[in-house]
């Protein structure tokens, strides 16, 4: 009988552990109404600056990619995070925020600026909005409206990215999970161009490769945040049909929708239709 209460006991104190684990690892936003939860939207690197002052030693202007037109990636970062935050706030998020970038030198004290503001506010969902290119020395040359530019037409998509460095990982890639299904079922290609048999992009391992999603290590916006934090690239802007179609508003708002989808379900997974650890939505992948 005492053997009997003990084995009791000692599922019970095991069944107390599992539920605090569960309890500990829950999305922050899950207890909070829509209109509670912290959203922080970062806009990926910074507006290209007349005197480039802000570049550091090693060349890093900060300005991240360059379109096969000539577009600042900034430009169409700040369109498509404008964009996911204002779907937010549609749907009753209205306590995003949309983080633009302070111009700070040298230009690596952004990167550590971008995660603290994040922090700062309590955020909990920190989303960093890119778009996509390769190595400089893979671009191919053309001439538009009579200016040299620089293309690359063999890779297009989005992709996702998260880090085990961040302290809550597992939530990174739950979140990331569900935007890659979402981002899918609307007819959107995923890209390998990042994986690492290809020299082109970052040659990464995946964190989910029927998804999209990479493992960023060492990336600051998502170790040295404090909450659950994915970054997103667009799409592919050095190549030259992708760019076109990424900078629309139908796409902007289709990819948007996507997003907050996402979010609605990894905050609310009860109400909405979760899809955390199932199959993903296709297998559209792209180059």
């Amino acid at each position: 009988m005492r053997r009997t209460r003990l084995v009791s006991i000692l599922q019970m104190s095991m069944l107390l552990v599992l539920l605090q684990g569960e309890a500990a690892s829950a999305a922050t936003c899950s207890a909070k109404p829509p209109s509670d939860v912290v959203i922080a939207i970062d806009v990926g690197h910074l507006a290209r600056q007349p005197s480039g002052g802000v570049c550091g030693s090693d060349g890093n202007c900060g300005w991240g990619e360059t379109s096969a037109r000539g577009i600042p990636e900034y430009d169409f970062n700040l369109k498509l995070a404008t964009r996911i935050y204002d779907e937010l706030v549609r749907e009753g998020f209205r306590s995003a925020r949309l983080m633009i970038p302070t111009v700070m030198r040298p230009v690596a004290r952004t990167l550590r600026e971008r995660p603290a503001r994040a922090n700062a506010m309590n955020a909990d969902i920190f989303l960093s909005v890119h778009h996509d290119g390769v190595h400089d020395k893979f671009l191919q040359p053309w001439t538009y409206d009579g200016q040299s530019r620089h293309y690359f037409d063999r890779s297009s998509g989005f992709s996702l990215h998260v880090s085990p460095r961040n302290p809550q990982y597992d939530d990174s890639l739950a979140l990331a999970r569900l935007i890659g299904d979402r981002l899918m079922e609307k007819g959107l290609r995923f890209t390998r161009i990042h994986e690492p048999g290809n020299p082109e992009g970052a040659q990464v391992p995946w964190a989910d490769a029927t998804r999209g999603i990479y493992r960023r290590d060492n990336l600051a916006v998502l170790r040295l945040t404090k909450m659950p934090a994915v970054l997103l690239e667009g799409g592919v802007i050095v190549n030259r049909e992708e760019e076109l179609q990424v900078a629309t508003p139908a796409y902007q708002s289709i990819f948007a929708a996507a997003v907050v989808k996402s979010i609605t379900e990894f905050c609310y997974p009860r109400t909405a239709s979760p899809a955390l650890a199932g199959s993903p939505a296709s297998g559209a992948r792209g180059r």
